[in-house]
């Protein structure tokens, strides 16, 4: 199982990050970290590394048992986290 630390380390690259999300088949994703870094004037490995940072920070009980459900049920982990993630951000 891919750690938090390992996952983060993956995000500075971007042939990585979008190999994440291909691992997850979530394309909406990626799009969506797109408008992400868009609206925030980064690049995309930033603001997933952002994103992260935020989640971590202030997400509540209801978003982390989400997350933990997908990971439960993901065949790729890494992917189902960031793509939460993600999703998550896109309603902030």
């Amino acid at each position: 199982m891919t750690t938090l630390g390992a996952l983060l380390i993956r995000l500075q690259d971007r042939t990585e990050l979008e190999q994440i999300l291909a691992e997850a088949g979530d394309v909406f994703a990626l799009s969506g970290l797109d408008k992400i870094a868009t609206d925030a004037g980064v690049g995309v490995c930033d603001a997933a590394v952002e994103a992260v940072e935020r989640f971590t920070t202030g997400a509540d009980d209801e978003a982390w048992v989400k997350l933990i459900g997908r990971l439960q049920n993901s065949h790729q982990p890494a992917g189902a986290c960031l793509s939460e993630i993600i999703s998550w951000s896109l309603k902030r």
